[in-house]
This record gives C-alpha cells, sequence and structure tokens, in this order.
C-alpha cells in the first residue's frame, strides 16, 4: 500500500515584509508540517525542519491565508505542488499558467487557466507537464492577464 504524504505549508513572513538593508523586499520564509488552523489571522505549523536527525517537533505562526495543502502530486522537476502553486503547463501549442486549488463542488485538486478561466483537474498527466513557477503569495504579478494575447 502507498502512503499519501499529507502535509502543509504557510509562511511566517510574507515576502516584502522585511527588507534588506538596500531597500529590497526579502523573500517570505515558508515552513512545512501539519496544521492547526486558527480562527483568526494566525495559524500553527508544527513539525521538524530536520528529517535527518531525530529533533524535537517545532511549532511556528503562520498567516493563515497563506496554508496550503500538499496535493500529493510533483512537477515535471520533482517539485511538490502546493495549493496556492501557480504551474506553467507546457502543451504542443505553447504553454498556459494554472493555479492549483481545492474544489470542493467535485471533492479534487483542480487548476485554473489564468488568461481563460478554464478549469481542470489536476492528474498525473498535468503534473509530469507542467512546471511550479511560482506561487500567488510570493508572485501575484503572475496572476495578472496580459491585455495583448
Amino acid at each position: 500500500m502507498m502512503k499519501r504524504e499529507i502535509f502543509f505549508r504557510g509562511q511566517t513572513r510574507r515576502k516584502g515584509q522585511k527588507v534588506r538593508m538596500d531597500g529590497s523586499p526579502m523573500e517570505g520564509n515558508w515552513v512545512y508540517g501539519g496544521v492547526c488552523h486558527g480562527t483568526g489571522d494566525f495559524s500553527i505549523i508544527y513539525g521538524n525542519l530536520d528529517e535527518e536527525r531525530e529533533r524535537p517537533t517545532e511549532k511556528w505562526v503562520v498567516y493563515t491565508d497563506t496554508v496550503g495543502q500538499f496535493t500529493g502530486r510533483m512537477d515535471k522537476n520533482g517539485k511538490r505542488i502546493f495549493e496556492g502553486d501557480v504551474c506553467r503547463f507546457y502543451g504542443t501549442e505553447g504553454y498556459s499558467d494554472y493555479v492549483v486549488f481545492w474544489d470542493d463542488t467535485v471533492s479534487q485538486w483542480t487548476v485554473r487557466q489564468i488568461d481563460l478561466g478554464a478549469k481542470d483537474v489536476l492528474d498525473s498527466y498535468f503534473a509530469e507537464c507542467c512546471e511550479v513557477i511560482g506561487n500567488i503569495h510570493d508572485n501575484p504579478e503572475l496572476l495578472e492577464v496580459s491585455g495583448d494575447g
């Protein structure tokens, strides 16, 4: 029997929340593990960052709106695909960008094409042909539809 990986990610620091000495924004800080959803703006991610050594479980306060679940799929480069990721699907006629989300109406992981709004199931074929290029939290510019096409 194959073991399913069920875990989450969340941000302890949003992109740009801190800046470097030159004023450039620092990346968001992501942590991974189990989740205890809070009732307000914050939740808890708990886990162990170092899987190679035995360490006590750690807890991190994260922004609830950044919490996303692992879909159980990997992209063409072997990168885990999470809820809220932006994936570039490479087809025969070029590429299209999609956002990953859980669709309650069909109870499965789904992708929505950014420019057309078309929806499809996040199946193994799609995952093997796509590449995670960012996420809705760190790269909101990926959600913008260009007016020239």
